[in-house]
């Protein structure tokens, strides 16, 4: 933070990158506001050791995601080599961005680990030009809040300081989240044709960056007990909401997401239980089960309480899953649909082969194929010829504040919705 950290010349790795680097430096110097950093995954990749090439994706997917949330839509970002992101802020100077890329890492670090090594997240800041290379300040996350913390200001009041040390990130929080708004998008019935099942999700918007979404619009998206809050809010909004629309003669499906941990513990499956059963049994009648956050190696015996509790209450049950590995215990547990998400971007070429052998697998299992995220014309043909029995996507559908009565969606329509993609 005083200039003495470490600097590292823009040659050599940032030879492919160096072009554009400098461009974008020197709009950032110009217009004396802004800052360019570069966030590595070296230590993740450090500490994943052999397990790396096997969870590569998942960890871009994660990191992705992220820099989605945390960032302004006046940022930006594009990914570089295989273990590093390039993010150029349009206004923090370089102190603040380089909290929240440090921030990234380490939230992408407590997510993978469980732990966070502060001294290993390191965020490399570019400073300066000097003989056509880029020349960039190396600081870890250990020393950049302790920085931070010897420049905040003097705090008010007493046990101002012991806060300041148990929440070093105090200062650099978000401004008052708005509240949690519910939205709606359709799910394609391939077989049928017809939109006759609307998807629900959590969506928090953000002044300035982009929304939160499902689960990460808890204070906490991993701490079981506001996991359970944000699944009776949406539960309950979502039933008020599609009751008044029912008594209004309308009619369609809803998938209402729910989560592993609200129905692990006894206590939160219990209290979820009390709220499934207040609902009136002619709108059970049209719910669907989406069920997130399923640990890996889940035993059928789990799965299989899980799919017969919740199905006393709605049609059929849906298990989002990340991979195919536990699609056999789903199968034996009852679940109706096995869904992918894919991750934004995500094109054939890259997500091509996994599809068609996660629908494959799914459909050899008696299992009912699905796949979120299906944003381009190019991905639905693919997931379409894939064999998939639900698709949703951008293409699809989009959110939408409340969903629509069943509506029919042929081939021949989604023909001509590629064909006027394209």
């Amino acid at each position: 933070m005083d200039g003495t950290a470490p600097q590292e010349p823009g040659g050599g790795h940032f030879t492919e990158a160096a072009p554009k680097l400098r461009a974008i430096f020197q709009a950032q110097t110009q217009a004396c506001a802004g800052s360019l950093h570069m966030v590595g995954l070296e230590s993740l990749h450090a500490r994943l050791g052999e397990r790396w090439p096997l969870v590569s994706d998942r960890v871009h997917m994660l990191a992705e995601r992220l820099l989605g949330q945390m960032l302004n839509p006046k940022d930006a970002w594009f990914r570089f080599g295989e273990e590093a992101y390039i993010v150029v802020f349009a206004q923090l100077g370089r102190t603040e961005a380089g909290l929240i890329c440090a921030k990234l890492v380490e939230q992408l670090q407590r997510l993978l680990l469980g732990d966070v090594d502060t001294a290993t997240v390191r965020v490399h800041s570019a400073v300066q030009e000097v003989g056509g290379e880029l020349l960039f300040h190396s600081n870890s996350l250990r020393d950049m809040l302790m920085g931070a913390a010897l420049q905040a200001p003097p705090s008010q009041g007493p046990g101002a300081g012991a806060d300041k040390a148990n929440n070093p990130w105090q200062g650099f929080d978000a401004p008052a989240e708005e509240p949690v708004e519910i939205v709606y998008r359709p799910i394609w019935d391939v077989r049928k044709e017809v939109l006759s099942i609307y998807q629900v999700r959590a969506k928090r918007p953000r002044r300035g960056r982009q929304p939160l979404w499902g689960y990460d619009c808890a204070a906490d998206p991993h701490e079981p007990q506001q996991i359970l809050t944000l699944d009776l809010t949406v539960l309950r909004q979502t039933m008020e909401v599609y009751g008044e629309l029912y008594r209004n003669q309308f009619r369609c499906f809803l998938s209402v997401p729910v989560h592993f941990e609200t129905l692990a513990g006894p206590t939160r499956r219990r209290e979820y239980l009390a709220a499934l059963q207040a609902i009136p049994k002619e709108l059970a009648a049209f719910l669907t089960f989406q069920v997130y956050g399923l640990p890996h190696g889940v035993p059928v015996g789990r799965a299989t309480e899980i799919v017969t509790l919740l199905r006393q209450f709605s049609r059929v049950v849906i298990a989002t899953v990340d991979d195919l590995h536990d699609l056999a215990a789903l199968a034996a547990a009852g679940v109706y649909i096995a869904s992918i998400q894919l991750p934004p971007g995500a094109a054939p070429k890259r997500w091509g082969p996994e599809l068609s052998h996660f629908a494959h697998e799914a459909l050899r299992l008696r299992l009912r194929p699905g796949v979120e995220g299906v944003d381009t014309s190019h991905m639905a043909s693919y997931a379409d010829g894939a064999g998939f029995h639900y698709i949703a996507g951008d293409i699809i559908g989009t959110w939408c504040e409340v969903p629509e009565n069943a509506l029919r969606l042929t081939h021949a329509d989604l023909r001509a919705r590629i064909m006027a993609d394209n």
